[in-house]
């Protein structure tokens, strides 16, 4: 996220006017602007499953009309990796809900997040594992088809999708390795992902606030060796991953996905797709209703089907 955007979340724990105010300083990327898309309705999921204590730790399940199986996204929300108001998994209910009407049941799971008590490194990946994993245990009751699964998420969550894709790749020792096997899942689309967390760096301290990157990584001499999807490689649990971008993004600009793609380009299996959609900004991937928002859909049933 933006400095801006940071300080718009930072700003709303105390007041929303100064907040909606500031927001509307900003300069705009795209059609959809921070204030319009968090005043999104928030529809009710269907369930709510708990994996742990904390609020954070909770999975929101949209279903489709009828008993199924039907063919599942499973979501992970953005938001700096960092617990402002209103960036959990609540922010992506519209979403979830508009993509359980059109026949997609939605998996929308939150997570420790790096600025909350319990988060940061190594907790927040293992939660990102469980709260994916939990679905092979859950799901079949649910009328959800095991065999036609997507990971996919947004911005930071596109970073966690495309880590929880590549996880079994992990590096002998690394305390992010669990016992049992991870979901196979047919793809990923990550929507304004960050891939190369090495990469990305730089931006992170203005962007998100100092200190991020160290709770992300847990520090130590290398630190991206399992948290940077461009170091664990390609996922071996996926046929492919998109890379979908807003052209007039501010916030994670078109370089990050060449950068995982050009990370990865050296593998004969490279399977890393780029798609680039004008005339949008970092929300409209995510607002129903925009251009952009039915290009993801589209790529996601493109999967599924």
């Amino acid at each position: 996220m933006s400095k801006a955007i940071t300080m718009y979340f930072l700003l709303k724990k105390f007041s929303t006017l100064s907040a909606l105010v500031l927001c509307t300083l900003m300069p705009t990327a795209g059609a959809v602007e921070l204030k319009d898309f968090l005043a999104l309705p928030r529809p009710t999921p269907a369930h709510e499953i708990r994996y742990g204590a904390a609020q954070s730790q909770g999975i929101d399940v949209f279903l489709p009309a009828g008993k199924g199986p039907h063919p599942v996204a499973i979501l992970i929300h953005g938001g700096c990796w960092s617990d402002f108001p209103g960036a959990g998994r609540e922010q992506l209910r519209p979403l979830a809900a508009d993509w359980a009407r059109r026949g997609i049941a939605v998996w929308s799971m939150g997570y420790r997040r790096a600025t909350e008590a319990g988060g940061g490194y190594p907790n927040l990946y293992r939660d990102v594992a469980a709260a994916v994993d939990r679905l092979r245990s859950d799901g079949p009751a649910l009328g959800i088809a095991m065999d036609r699964s997507v990971l996919t998420g947004h911005s930071a969550g596109g970073h966690l999708a495309l880590w929880a894709a590549s996880r079994t790749r992990l590096p002998t020792g690394s305390p992010l390795q669990q016992s049992g096997e991870p979901l196979p899942v047919r793809g990923v689309v990550a929507m304004a992902g960050v891939g190369d967390l090495a990469a990305f760096a730089p931006r992170l301290p203005g962007s998100c606030g100092r200190g991020i990157l160290e709770r992300l990584s847990g520090g130590g001499s290398d630190a991206y060796a399992d948290v940077s999807p461009a170091r664990l490689g390609l996922p071996e649990i996926v046929r492919s991953v998109l890379m979908v971008s807003a052209v007039d993004d501010q916030i994670v600009p078109l370089r990050a996905a060449r950068d995982y793609r050009n990370a990865l380009a050296a593998d004969p299996a490279s399977r890393v797709r780029l798609r680039d959609v004008a005339g949008a900004g970092h929300f409209d991937l995510v607002t129903p209703g925009t251009p952009a928002f039915e290009v993801v859909f589209e790529e996601v049933q493109r999967l599924l089907n």
